[in-house]
């Protein structure tokens, strides 16, 4: 598999490469002088400016001018010899309130000093300014008097040189290193890709890499399950965890999706074409989410390649979450029921009238006796008995009847069968009474059957029912019937599904008498399809 579109040989790469690094190894070696330079720049001319400012300050016309009304003449005159002698580009005179008394810089005078050590300490020191944003490098020095007190200082300034003048002073020998190692380079690069070569039978590094990325990356080097398909619908790759996910092996590598034993669901997606937002499958006991991408080649769509990833724990969460919700919902529609009756309660106390409390409060403990009564003689779960007087108090606040048919039975859960439970049966109830709702119709049932081995769920409504070509639709992820937006739009039935068959049940839908009849089985009791 010898590439013949070679853009880049190994000797030429080898030589880039090569040359980037000296180029970088220039950088380093020209910061490194530069800091050199600045280094020895520093250790010189401090001495020299400590020296020049140790000699003005000593000069007797300062010794005896530096007072106050002293001769500002001759001390500038003092000044111009100083910083000609030194090269100094700023040289100063300060006296004792630390304003300067005399400067090369006629502006200067009258200003405050900047002065590494305080004029009153009276000792000399050399080192880094920075005066007026400019780094410089300085010498201060005190000026006596004749009664051995300090009258002033004496202040030496000279401006660190540009870092390109101090670079262009090592620039012949980094020039000299560049070329000698550039040519070395050259010749090293030569040998070593002839040796590297005849090591690799011939390959460029493109060869190399096109055929280590297929073989490990794309096949091994993936956590995500990844099958390609090309054009045909031919499957073109599987990596390790496709096959372990979808149970495919090697040999299913060139055969048709349509030729291969996978789950209906997804051999639908994987020859759907185009790309696609995340899709939830359920695959026996695993949850998959997949999201199919085309790929091109010169500009042309050769295929599609789709990844998938296994969401079964979460799913089991989101399953407790729905469960959670439900019950909350259920219980924040009784709160609003019994603010009503407060209200109601408390307008009649102010109206006096005590009777018609003691009656209001007697129908609703009345009423709440028979509901409960009527949820707990059929089922002993506390948590799905829970739900269910919650959900019959909501109904009934929109004007629905929720039953509980008469044969229905319900033993004492395993609270993880009790969440699955809660979470098969809330999220039918909800669609129930919203199709009722919407179509005016006025009952919703409900059966229950089990235990903790297996148990069934049948919710049948009086709404619209499900359009016959709509019913192998109704557990797809994103499909519903309500309005484009609405809240929970496309999840509540997919979830359903998940949560049976995760649990080795299934969940159908038919057409009933007066609206749609949904039968959900959990723990591996068949789910019956009833009218």
């Amino acid at each position: 598999m010898r590439s013949r579109a070679r853009h880049w040989s190994l000797a030429a790469q080898l030589l880039v490469w090569q040359l980037v690094a000296l180029l970088l190894v220039l950088l380093v070696v020209a910061a490194i002088t530069v800091q050199q330079s600045t280094s020895d720049f520093r250790s010189s001319r401090q001495t020299r400016m400590l020296a020049v400012a140790e000699s003005l300050a000593a000069t007797p016309v300062v010794r005896s001018e530096l007072v106050e009304g002293g001769n500002r003449r001759a001390l500038e005159a003092q000044l111009g010899r100083a910083a000609s002698l030194s090269g100094a580009r700023r040289v100063q005179l300060v006296g004792l309130d630390g304003k300067v008394a005399a400067s090369t810089d006629a502006t200067d005078i009258g200003t405050t000093a900047t002065l590494a050590v305080p004029v009153a300490d009276g000792r000399s020191w050399s080192g880094d300014l920075r005066i007026d944003g400019t780094r410089a490098v300085g010498g201060q020095a005190p000026v006596i008097g004749d009664d051995e007190q300090v009258q002033g200082v004496a202040l030496v300034v000279e401006d660190y040189p540009p870092w390109s003048e101090r670079l262009l002073g090592a620039a012949p020998d980094l020039l000299l290193f560049l070329g000698a190692a550039g040519v070395l380079g050259i010749a090293g690069a030569f040998g070593l890709s002839r040796f590297i070569r005849r090591q690799t039978r011939g390959l460029e590094p493109a060869d190399i890499g096109r055929l280590a990325d297929h073989q490990e990356a794309l096949l091994t080097g993936i956590h995500e399950g990844v099958v390609g398909v090309n054009g045909s619908g031919v499957i073109t790759l599987v990596n390790t965890s496709a096959q372990e996910l979808l149970g495919l092996g090697e040999a299913d590598v060139g055969r048709e999706v349509r030729q291969v034993d996978l789950h209906p669901g997804v051999g639908d997606f994987l020859v759907a074409g185009g790309d696609s937002d995340p899709t939830l499958i359920v695959v026996e006991d695993r949850t998959l989410v997949l999201t199919r991408r085309r790929t091109y080649f010169a500009g042309r769509a050769v295929g599609t390649v789709t990844t998938m990833v296994d969401r079964s724990d979460l799913l089991a969460l989101q399953s407790q979450v729905a469960a959670q919700a439900s019950i909350t919902d259920a219980l924040r529609a009784q709160t609003h029921e019994f603010d009503n009756r407060l209200h109601t309660i408390s307008g009649l106390v102010q109206l006096g009238e005590y009777d018609e409390v003691v009656a209001l409060v007697a129908d609703v403990t009345r009423r709440r006796t028979e509901i409960s009564h009527a949820v707990t003689s059929h089922v002993e779960d506390p948590r799905v008995a829970a739900l269910l007087i919650a959900k019959v108090t909501a109904a009934s606040e929109v004007g629905i009847d929720l039953s509980i048919e008469p044969e229905s039975r319900l033993e004492r859960l395993d609270p993880a069968v009790s969440a699955d439970v809660i979470t098969v049966l809330g999220n039918l109830i909800d669609n129930a009474l919203d199709a009722t709702r919407s179509h005016g119709g006025r009952e919703v049932s409900v059966r229950l059957a089990g235990g903790p081995h297996g148990l069934t769920v049948r919710v049948a409504d009086t709404g619209p029912g499900i359009a016959p070509e709509d019913i192998d639709r109704v557990f797809e992820r994103g499909w519903s019937s309500k309005p484009a937006g609405s809240a929970g739009r496309g999840i509540g039935l997919a979830l359903v599904q998940a949560v049976c068959s995760r649990g080795g049940g299934r969940v159908t839908v038919t057409q009933g008498d007066h609206g749609a009849v949904f039968t959900a089985s959990l723990g591996g009791v068949p789910a019956q399809e009833e009218r």
